[in-house]
This record gives C-alpha cells, sequence and structure tokens, in this order.
C-alpha cells in the first residue's frame, strides 16, 4: 500500500509540470534574444560570449523539456532570455567604451596637432 501511494504520489507531482501550456512563444522570443545578442557583437567579447553560451545551453534544454516538464522549460527560457539579453548589454557596452576610446584619442591628436 505504501509503495502504491509513493508512485502515485510521484507520477502526480511529474504530471503537474506537464499541465502548464508549453513555454513555445516565450522559447521563440528567447531564442529571437539569441539572435539579437548574435547580431550585437556578443560572440566577439569574452564577457558576453560566454553569456550567449549559457542563454544558448538553457534554450536547448528547455526544448527537451517542453511538454516533459513544462514547469522547469518555463523557466530556463526565462533564464536564457535573461542571460541573452546581458550578453548584448555586455557586447554594446564593450563598443561604446571602444569608441569613447577613439573619440579620446582624436581629441588628443587634434589638440597636439593645434598647438604646433
Amino acid at each position: 500500500m505504501r509503495i502504491a501511494t509513493i508512485s502515485l504520489l510521484t507520477a502526480a507531482l511529474a504530471a503537474c509540470g506537464a499541465t502548464l501550456p508549453p513555454p513555445n512563444t516565450e522559447w521563440a522570443e528567447a531564442n529571437n534574444d539569441v539572435g539579437k545578442a548574435e547580431a550585437g557583437g556578443a560572440p566577439d567579447v569574452p564577457e558576453a560570449k560566454l553569456h550567449l553560451a549559457l542563454a544558448q545551453e538553457d534554450l536547448q534544454k528547455s526544448k527537451e523539456l517542453i511538454n516533459q516538464d513544462n514547469r522547469r522549460a518555463a523557466s530556463l527560457v526565462a533564464v536564457a532570455r535573461a542571460e541573452a539579453q546581458l550578453a548584448l548589454s555586455i557586447a554594446r557596452a564593450q563598443k561604446a567604451q571602444a569608441a569613447a576610446r577613439q573619440a579620446q584619442d582624436e581629441l588628443q591628436k587634434a589638440k597636439k596637432g593645434g598647438a604646433q
């Protein structure tokens, strides 16, 4: 009797994740965010590249879980989306810093050239 009860509870708990609708729309949005991060230069910035890889890994795991454990899949999709957005932000910040350094260098050169 005890084993049957435990088995029934285990099956019920496992089914809880599958009763949620699959996070297909959220997965597509997260996948789109990964694409934006890739296009935004994340693969070229080491720290951003790490977050991009984490996002891709979480997306892959979530795809495998859809329709088996939708609760866990949705959670992984949310994390993947955050990682992808962070990767894009880091890449953009790196580009902005590089542009600012270049502008400062050009300003210094112009000042030196004008002082002569």
